[in-house]
């Protein structure tokens, strides 16, 4: 996660914000009348035309499933799963078009004896959810998205919603809050992670969650971008598209040896150089910096999973990500060896397999090098890969190194000026 991209994309939705709440007011005044409708009692004596997709309601009064899919869509969206979903629904399938009680056999044998189990499953599921026991939330036999809805809609400040498992994992990633348990977890502790993420936050501690939830999706990270939103115009697009990230990857430690700056490996006979056309700089260093934010977040696994196996459980706490707080330290990742010293981590990350450590330093982070003691660059190989590999490299700038060479690439230019008579 890169905090001048978050901090951008607030900036942008605080300027419509007010009128993305007022277009919800009609959304949430639904809500609040359909949970007073379905209030537990009135769940509890449900009868099963009230609750069914299938079935129009009665004038006054609402269809349990239709409202939570259909009226309160822009609540977050469960349309386009199978309607068996909900346990029960009133309608045909492909293989036979009579309109009938169609019913889920994991719920009982017949319709009947279905829809008993699955509302008894939602009395449950709002027990479990009003205590916030999310153990029991996990184990409820409800499907994920209809649980989800359920939950976000009796308990808007406590549940968020959003409810694909693809979307979920996707603003995980984005975020830097993958880890190997969560991933695997119930989308109900997946939901909660980025809660806690958005109540963290200086600016987003206070917005509704709904709200969060739209910025997610209209802002930071956005939409994912998938091949059914590609079109004949995606090409254009291709250098504005983030790098594809792996849920949880493994990483590992690597050692290579760094060779004198005049030592070259023989080119293969016939083999031609390829020139690529004019490059993007701007399109480059938008790219370089996501492979960076998210070489940091592995490189903060690593050396989480490095001091827990040296038995230093008492200094992994301690590791911190500087480079949210300010681009200024001139390292990203402040972490620790074994003995408690402190370690300086400046991470750079490719796509590229392990080889040589090509990367841009800034005269603050070069500056940082030639005076800090254990300060090293670790340099992230294969990071959009289930399987990075690290190459920790003790300061390469200390003292002259002949294997090192650098480039000046960027000038800060300063003009004086007076003014002309």
């Amino acid at each position: 996660m890169n905090l001048d991209d978050l901090r951008q994309a607030q900036v942008r939705y605080l300027k419509r914000i007010d009128r993305i709440i007022e277009e919800r007011e009609n959304l949430h005044k639904i809500r609040s009348q359909f949970i007073k409708y379905f209030k537990y009692s009135r769940i509890h004596a449900m009868q099963i035309d009230e609750f069914v997709l299938g079935r129009p309601p009665v004038p006054g009064s609402y269809n349990f499933c239709y409202t939570i899919e259909r009226e309160l869509d822009g609540l977050g969206r469960i349309i386009g799963a199978n309607a068996f979903k909900f346990g029960v629904y009133y309608g045909k399938i492909k293989s036979d078009s009579e309109i009938k009680y169609r019913f889920a056999k994991k719920y009982g044998n017949n319709h009947a004896a279905a829809f008993e189990n699955v509302r008894t499953k939602i009395l449950e599921l709002l027990d479990s959810g009003a205590v916030q026991d999310f153990n029991a939330i996990a184990r409820n036999h409800l499907s994920p998205m209809f649980k989800g809805k359920i939950l976000s809609t009796y308990f808007p400040d406590i549940y968020l919603n959003v409810f694909s498992p693809e979307h979920l994992n996707y603003f995980l990633i984005k975020l830097d809050l993958d880890n190997k348990l969560l991933i695997k977890q119930d989308a109900v502790f997946k939901r909660n992670a980025l809660l806690e993420f958005k109540n963290k936050d200086l600016i987003m501690r206070h917005w509704p969650v709904d709200i969060f939830a739209d910025f997610l999706y209209t802002e930071y990270p956005g939409r994912p971008f998938t091949k059914t939103n590609e079109n004949e115009d995606s090409a254009i697009l291709q250098d504005y598209l983030d790098p594809q990230f792996p849920s949880n990857p493994e990483a590992s430690f690597i050692e290579l040896g760094i060779m004198p700056s005049n030592f070259s490996l023989p080119i293969a006979p016939g083999k031609k150089v390829k020139i690529k056309g004019k490059k993007n700089y701007e399109a480059e260093g938008r790219r370089l910096r996501k492979l960076g934010d998210r070489g940091e977040k592995i490189v903060m696994d690593l050396e989480a999973k490095r001091l827990r196996e040296g038995g230093r459980m008492d200094l992994v706490e301690l590791i911190d990500r500087v480079s949210l707080k300010s681009d200024s330290y001139g390292y990203d990742i402040l972490s620790y060896e074994l003995d408690g010293r402190k370690r300086y981590i400046e991470v750079k990350a490719t796509t590229g397999e392990k080889g040589d450590a090509n990367f841009f330093l800034s005269s603050n982070e070069l500056q940082v090098a030639e005076v800090s003691e254990n300060y090293y660059i670790y340099m992230v190989y294969d990071v959009t890969t289930k399987s990075p590999k690290v190459w920790p490299i003790p300061n390469p700038f200390k003292t002259p190194n002949d294997g090192v060479k650098k480039t000046a690439v960027t000038y800060w230019i300063n003009i004086n000026t007076s003014l002309k008579l």
